[in-house]
């Protein structure tokens, strides 16, 4: 036997190794002490990535192999990353962060056992695995006149840049498709350059992140003993956030841990709100006899009852945190839609001082970011922030300030790895701009440095500047901002600029320009922030949509109705019955309608204190509001 089993007196340890939690609950406790094959569910807030790394931390302290270690992937860098904060404190966790262990992402692992040996066999060197980047360059590639058929069908579809930006191989055979929608028949002439443009990228090293699926599923077509090898390193694998894994990641991990490995799933499947996999049914989380988390360290009870409400499986939702505000539904005219946000502002500059509502602690979110529909407004985000709007639009220059100044906030730290890359990104556009020659022909940021290295560079300042921009978010908000910025860079980054440039012809570029001459840029003018002013106070918080905002925790939130574009229905509207108890039967809606609800679950279930929902008041019944009285919810009319 050679995985490891977890017994009652092991609990004990966790006194020392993680004293600041507690697993007294018979749910955590059941998922400590299972030691075979299980899929976990677990509510919002349950705290399941640190019940995870607890039981890591147990299991590494009795681990006795030097040669097999315990598999710990995740569906994204931030639950690596808090996973591997966990463990890194104690000498038990850090020996799972070396090998024979392996932690990381669900991507992570297919490229680094699978489709790298692949490629390799293919003798495919790789320069970026990027969606972003590979748009760019399949586009402009698809525009050139060597692709005369395909522009020709690019001109004759409403989609054809997606088409191009979107294309992926799938399965052993490399067949090439699109995210995007249908692809032209395989014997036309426009699907043969398609295919060619694919390859001619694969062969420049170039490719999206999906593609190494593929390669993964030719690794085991061609060298089939690849499932023996894995499976043998690997007898105990955990895996984060499983209701976010896509039924090809989630096969291909079936195919080598099932009934082979120990495998513990860990995930929320009410939270399962990203679309657009088409064998989503295909998927197993969670599977018969899956065990629960039903209590929720994050809220108290009023939140967790109207999360339960929506939470389409109907399984209960408990909160375990003190309750210290109601519950509030702000309901407006349709005429006061723009009054929604700084409303909200107010309620939580009535209730909350100023140290708790610091920067990342109160957010509003809406389901759907802008969209049509002949109805009143209250669709989506643009409807009651119309700069939002803006945010879609992304110049040059507003890139350079997301990926240098984007502050956030605890539970949405980037990790070191994927901060230096904006950085980096951020100073390959500025040195385009400037044209300098080190910036010709190179796609990916993260390999400025080994350019300059290649060009005989000298990389001690670029390394420098990227250092400090990683370690330090500058603000970039006022015309003294950018100009401070700008002459810092040109004076970093002087030797790989074009000979004879200044330092007033730099700082001239339309990269770093004046707003339009304007002294400063308002916050409430920017397009995902919304600052609100009372009596000498104020507050400036966050907009987004629920699908950027999924797996934060606030201080308070805010969630605005937005229109179903398929369901026809307004979410909340629909939702508030239920809310309020007087409808049970998620029987009864449509699959379009349940994903809303999902949305719903997620965006409702991030607040610790504060739960405010917006809504239309003519699509609000008056027994639904009499019920959520009943129930304890404040009714806050903007009239």
């Amino acid at each position: 036997m050679t995985a490891v089993c977890v017994v009652e007196e092991d609990l004990e340890d966790l006194k020392q190794l993680v004293p600041d939690l507690r697993f007294d609950d018979e749910e955590r406790r059941e998922a400590l002490l299972e030691n075979s094959t299980k899929d976990f569910n677990a509510v919002p807030g349950s705290g399941k990535t640190s019940l995870l790394a607890a039981k890591l931390l147990l299991l590494a302290k009795k681990w006795p192999h030097s040669r097999k270690g315990i598999c710990i992937l995740s569906h994204t860098n931030i639950a690596r990353e808090e996973l591997t904060r966990r463990l890194v404190a104690s000498a038990e966790g850090s020996r799972l962060l070396t090998y024979p262990h392996f932690i990381g992402t669900i991507h992570g692992f297919i490229n680094q056992f699978l489709a790298m040996a692949a490629l390799r066999n293919l003798g495919i060197k790789v320069d970026v695995i990027d969606d972003e980047i590979f748009a760019r360059r399949a586009w402009s590639l698809a525009n050139s006149y060597r692709f005369s058929k395909l522009r020709y069908w690019i001109r004759n579809q409403r989609n054809g840049e997606t088409l191009v930006s979107k294309l992926f191989y799938k399965g052993a055979k490399l067949e090439v498709l699109s995210d995007g929608g249908t692809l032209p028949r395989a014997h036309t002439g426009s699907y043969k350059q398609l295919v060619e443009l694919k390859n001619m990228l694969a062969n420049e090293g170039l490719f999206r992140h999906r593609d190494m699926f593929a390669f993964a599923e030719l690794a085991l077509a061609e060298q089939p003993h690849l499932l023996d090898v894995i499976y043998r390193r690997f007898p105990m694998v955990f895996i984060d956030e499983m209701q976010d894994t896509s039924w090809e990641q989630e096969d291909i991990l079936n195919r080598l841990f099932d009934d082979r490995s120990i495998v513990q799933r860990f995930g929320d499947i009410d939270q399962q709100i990203i679309s657009g996999d088409p064998d989503a049914e295909k998927r197993t989380f969670p599977r018969a006899g899956h065990g629960t988390i039903s209590t929720s360290k994050r809220f108290g009870g009023r939140i967790a009852e109207a999360v339960e409400s929506v939470r389409g499986s109907q399984l209960p939702v408990i909160g375990e945190a003190d309750d210290i505000y109601r519950p509030t539904l702000i309901l407006y005219k349709t005429a006061e839609i723009s009054q929604v946000l700084f409303r909200f502002g107010e309620l939580v500059l009535d209730r909350f001082p100023d140290p708790e509502i610091s920067e990342g602690a109160v957010k509003a979110m809406c389901a759907r970011r802008s969209g049509q529909g002949n109805v009143d407004p209250g669709r989506h985000m643009v409807d009651y922030w119309p700069a939002f709007d803006q945010a879609n639009k992304t110049s040059v220059k507003d890139s350079i300030r997301n990926l240098i100044s984007t502050q956030h906030d605890l539970h949405d730290q980037p990790t070191l790895t994927k901060r230096a890359s904006d950085v980096q990104r951020a100073i390959l556009l500025i040195l385009r701009a400037a044209k300098a020659p080190v910036s010709e022909g190179l796609r990916d940021g993260r390999s400025l440095i080994r350019a300059v290295r290649e060009k005989g560079g000298n990389t001690l300042q670029l390394q420098k500047l990227i250092h400090e921009l990683t370690l330090h978010s500058i603000p970039l908000v006022s015309v003294d901002d950018w100009i401070s910025f700008a002459a810092k860079v040109y004076e970093d980054l002087s030797d790989l600029l074009p000979n004879g440039l200044t330092v007033e012809e730099f700082t001239a570029l339309d990269l770093f320009s004046h707003f339009e001459g304007k002294e400063q840029v308002k916050n409430s003018d920017l397009p995902t922030f919304c600052t609100v002013k009372s009596s000498d106070r104020e507050l400036r918080y966050n907009l987004g949509t629920v699908a950027s905002m999924k797996g934060e925790t606030h201080l308070a939130s805010l969630v605005l109705e937005s229109y179903g574009g398929t369901s026809r229905r307004f979410d909340l509207q629909m939702a508030l019955p239920f809310i309020a108890g007087i409808q049970k039967d998620f029987g009864k809606l449509k699959s379009t309608q349940q994903a809303q609800m999902r949305n719903l679950y997620v965006a409702m279930s991030r607040p610790r204190e504060l739960l405010c929902l917006a809504a239309n008041q003519s699509r609000v019944e008056d027994n639904t509001i009499d019920a959520l009285v009943g129930k304890g919810w404040v009714i806050d009319r903007l009239s």
